[in-house]
């Protein structure tokens, strides 16, 4: 991750792994599991996604925006 501002704690993924609101397949057909979420950053509301491989223990990617993402609708401004 390269830009700074856009990182989020490890405990706040962690959160999102172990209480997401959607759990589904990765679309790429690993067997890590996309984890989405919604967090608030800076007092706003973002929905989140996370592809986590639990048998390796990996993040393998996460993106939070207020597009749609996965079964979550966008976000309205």
């Amino acid at each position: 991750m390269t830009n700074v501002d856009r990182m989020i704690p490890v405990q706040i993924l962690d959160d999102i792994i172990q209480t997401p609101m959607y759990i589904t397949k990765d679309p790429q057909g690993t067997s890590a599991l996309m984890h989405y979420s919604q967090i608030f950053r800076e007092g706003k509301l973002y929905n989140v996604e996370v592809l986590y491989d639990k048998a390796t223990n990996t993040i393998m990617h996460f993106e939070y925006t207020r597009k749609a993402l996965g079964p979550l609708l966008a976000i309205p401004k």
